[in-house]
């Protein structure tokens, strides 16, 4: 079972544990491809979601990516609401979207003080990094339900200060209805 931990032990910076880490998974997944156990098809996604270190499911949503366990095909993920998951790898392949690190919520995972932090400080920041993660267009609502555990404050005043600098930064267009899409260009 080869953890991120137990690799950063071996090997303490991430750039290189990174580069060592891949070829040996790489091969580990050709050898569960010539045993039958997984397609070749899943081998990209696999290493795209352990080098993402997070993901998505339709039903148990947002998840970290604890280990890969290539004796057993198994994908250990660490879901909000469902801790110490096991997955079959193939069938992680398939149901598994990977998260980048730099996404809203896995950034909320890792340094969510930090995120308030930013909140606080630079609105326009965070409503960038919250629409950039919906493909650079979100309701206003979307952006709450994303933002709710990150705005400790009141939300509608910390929304009316974000709205403000959103149209006088030029970037964003804000329409007048609360349904309608806000859009950074």
């Amino acid at each position: 079972c080869w953890s991120e931990g137990h690799l950063r032990r071996i090997v303490p910076d991430r750039p290189h544990w990174a580069a060592y880490f891949e070829p040996i998974m790489r091969d580990e997944l050709e050898k569960l491809v010539a045993a039958g156990k997984i397609q070749k098809s899943h081998i990209a996604p696999l290493l795209s979601l352990k080098e993402a270190g997070f993901c998505h499911h339709k039903s148990w949503g947002f998840g970290r990516i604890v280990s890969v366990d290539l004796a057993l095909g198994r994908l250990n993920i660490d879901f909000t609401n469902k801790a110490g998951h096991s997955m079959d790898l193939a069938f992680s392949a398939e149901s598994l979207k990977p998260i980048a690190k730099d996404h809203i919520l896995a950034r909320k995972a890792l340094d969510l003080d930090g995120l308030k932090r930013e909140a606080a400080l630079h609105h326009l920041s965070v409503v960038k990094l919250a629409l950039s993660n919906f493909g650079g267009s979100a309701t206003a609502d979307q952006i709450q339900v994303v933002l709710k555990d990150i705005i400790s404050s009141d939300w509608k005043k910390w929304w009316e200060v974000a709205r403000s600098e959103m149209k006088k930064d030029g970037h964003f267009t804000v329409p007048l209805k609360k349904t309608e899409p806000i859009l950074y260009q």
